[in-house]
């Protein structure tokens, strides 16, 4: 016997299809910028910020290879953000009434605008012989502020649709967190270049976590916007065990995250051990949750995705970090960060994508398991 929930919402199609293509550019960014770790040419052009066609007003006889993997990850940091203020659109577009949709727009517009206001307010030329006295104060206060208070506006907007339980509020908070995730990222990633002189690495490795979590997000968006038209019944056991579980699978990607960044920035030896260690308790929680939503009662051929893409990308992960680490580290040579090989760059570059695709799947796994656990709706038996 099957007991199945119908879902209240709607189809998205324009919503998924947005958040697909988000998706896949915030990859081909997050493949662009471990590239640039990977090969440490993040500092080969200190100007900042340049325009999307600014590479192709420079010369094509520049020498180095990284300078053009530098200038491509800023472009697509471009395009992305566009996809994703597209994806934000359609979400907010999905609204009932006409004032809420004009409010949203509007209010989106000003992040935008804001945000290149604030980005306009540094000089140039200037910056590179004083970065502190090249920013327009005034030009940086009046952006920054329009950014917050649309933002402010559009959460709080979010907040409320989601607490009364409307139509699409899930997607449009999760739309609007993906795109102030990416545009945070694209200003880290600025400032990672324009302070480096000033504090020093520090906030590249900020910028290497957060785009990794602006992944998950707009994943996660992209799966809650093709959901199916239906979802299976937990019993309750399983509606208190399974979100707790998924959500500390998450929680424990993060901190592995935290430790993997560090690793990759600096090797320093504390944070290699907590990466280790913290490998054992993902794969503990992975094959926790794996097992408990295999044994489901009614959800066990819902989740199997889930539970295949889990097993298969940690497993990955598990075998990429052993490669890793051993080209890196177990060499008996003196420790150089930068990749030497084209083998070391493969490796590096695969192990730091498959974690965020881990985080990626983790997060939109403990979306669904929370959906499906809290959402009320009319119970079909058969």
């Amino acid at each position: 016997m099957n007991k199945i929930i119908e879902l209240a919402p709607s189809k998205t199609p324009i919503i998924a299809v947005s958040s697909w293509i988000s998706a896949f550019l915030v990859l081909s960014l997050l493949t662009l910028g471990t590239l640039i770790t990977t090969y440490r040419v993040g500092m080969v052009d200190p100007i900042w910020p340049t325009e999307p066609w600014y590479l192709l007003s420079q010369s094509w006889s520049e020498p180095s290879a990284g300078y053009f993997i530098e200038h491509i990850h800023r472009v697509v940091g471009y395009i992305s953000g566009f996809a994703i203020l597209g994806m934000m659109l359609t979400s907010f577009l999905a609204n009932k009434t006409i004032t809420s949709k004009v409010a949203s727009v509007f209010c989106i517009l000003g992040v935008s605008l804001g945000v290149a206001i604030a980005m306009t307010s540094i000089d140039r030329t200037k910056a590179l012989a004083d970065p502190i006295g090249a920013v327009n104060q005034m030009k940086m206060r009046i952006g920054l502020g329009i950014a917050l208070v649309s933002a402010g506006f559009l959460l709080i907007q979010s907040i409320n649709a989601f607490r009364n339980n409307q139509q699409h509020a899930g997607l449009q908070l999760l739309a609007l967190l993906s795109y102030l995730g990416v545009i945070s990222q694209g200003l880290l990633g600025g400032l990672r270049v324009y302070l480096h002189a000033l504090v020093g690495p520090e906030l590249a490795t900020i910028h290497g976590a957060t785009g990794q979590m602006v992944f998950a997000l707009v994943a996660g968006t992209a799966i809650l916007a093709t959901f199916p038209g239906s979802i299976p019944k937990l019993e309750d056991k399983e509606k208190r065990l399974l979100p707790f579980i998924g959500w500390a699978l998450v929680v424990a990607l993060l901190f592995q995250l935290a430790w993997a960044v560090i690793v990759r920035h600096g090797g320093q030896p504390w944070a290699q051990r907590l990466h280790m260690i913290g490998a054992f308790i993902v794969f503990g929680i992975v094959a926790w949750l794996s097992l408990r939503m295999a044994g489901s009662t009614y959800a066990r051929a819902f989740f199997k995705p889930y539970t295949i893409l889990l097993g298969l990308v940690v497993f990955a992960q598990v075998v990429l970090g052993v490669e890793a680490y051993v080209g890196k580290f177990a060499t008996g040579k003196p420790l150089i960060q930068e990749a030497v090989s084209f083998e070391q760059a493969t490796v590096r570059t695969l192990h730091a994508l498959t974690g965020a695709l881990l985080l990626a799947i983790a997060f939109s796994a403990a979306l669904r398991i929370s959906q499906v656990a809290k959402y009320k709706g009319l119970q079909n038996e058969s």
